[in-house]
């Protein structure tokens, strides 16, 4: 029954590998966001970087063609209200970014959210080209069913996110999971496992728009402070703070140069430009919304 399974899984990733070699120039981005209340900052990005990406990736690789689809899921499973959005794969940026305008951050009841309902939408309502098929899946919780989130409610919907990956594995879609809070990391990583024994590709990518530990602080600043074209930061009344002076933010001294210092530490995908307090939290959710996506489609077509 074993050396059966194993030629059938043998047969499937053969399927994929020939498709890989007879792509063409088709090349299809679907993004998979999460819709729910605490994405609304990447939901922005979405809306003001997809005509940046076209436009970079169009410049990059002139001989594709590119088109673009979002998939904006939430948890019809815990909140019966909760309802998914589609926008099926096109050429025509603009139209893309108008549709992505009218959606809001909105729902979810328990934490993890339907991965199911995700991935059920981009094999039934996506119309996929022959060429290379890309999601990319942005997710700061994970999905339902215990193997993804060891104490959810909803056991059944387990073998209902196997059966869409293996749909997804079939049509030789390549997947990356950018995962935005920690709290999606086991749902990622065991879809990563299922996904590559069906012979997928499924790589997992950190993207914190900001980094955690900053979160909470950047928050609060951002209503307070701006950024002065200089370097400094002007407080709520105009006045700059120096670059190396201390500010006091939530009850905690910090020195702006050792800010700047940390941020340097920092991985790629996470560094600031600038010091954490002198950016705008969304400028960097955008500006890593736009990287990580170019990052992907090159990391396949610079092979």
């Amino acid at each position: 029954m074993k050396e059966e399974e194993n030629k059938k899984n043998l047969k499937k990733i053969k399927n994929i590998l020939s498709d890989d070699t007879s792509k063409g120039n088709d090349f299809d981005i679907l993004f998979l966001v999460d819709a729910t209340g605490s994405m609304s900052q990447y939901i922005i990005a979405a809306k003001e970087e997809t005509k940046n990406i076209s436009a970079q990736l169009r410049k990059l690789y002139p001989e594709k063609m590119f088109k673009y689809g979002y998939i904006f899921y939430r948890d019809p499973i815990d909140s019966k209200g909760d309802q998914h959005e589609v926008i099926d794969l096109t050429d025509d940026v603009n139209s893309l970014s108008e549709k992505i305008g009218k959606i809001s951050a909105t729902g979810g009841g328990d934490e993890p959210e339907d991965w199911v309902g995700a991935y059920k939408l981009a094999n039934e309502k996506i119309t996929w080209r022959n060429g290379t098929k890309v999601i990319m899946h942005l997710a700061d919780a994970g999905a339902h069913g215990k193997l993804f989130t060891s104490y959810d409610k909803y056991p059944e919907e387990e073998s209902k996110l196997i059966a869409e990956l293996e749909k997804c594995a079939q049509k030789g879609i390549k997947i990356f999971g950018y995962t935005i809070k920690e709290e999606c990391h086991q749902s990622f990583n065991e879809c990563s496992k299922i996904y590559r024994s069906k012979g997928g590709s499924f790589e997992i990518v950190k993207f914190f728009g900001i980094p955690e530990p900053m979160q909470p602080m950047i928050n609060r600043m951002d209503c307070k402070y701006k950024m002065n074209p200089m370097g400094g930061m002007m407080n709520p009344m105009g006045s700059m703070m120096p670059m190396g002076g201390m500010m006091n933010m939530g009850g905690m001294m910090m020195n702006n140069m050792n800010m700047m210092h940390m941020n340097c530490m920092m991985p790629m995908n996470s560094m600031m430009s600038m010091s954490a307090p002198m950016m705008n939290s969304q400028m960097n959710v955008n500006m890593n919304f736009q990287m990580n996506a170019i990052n992907s489609v090159q990391s396949i077509l610079d092979k």
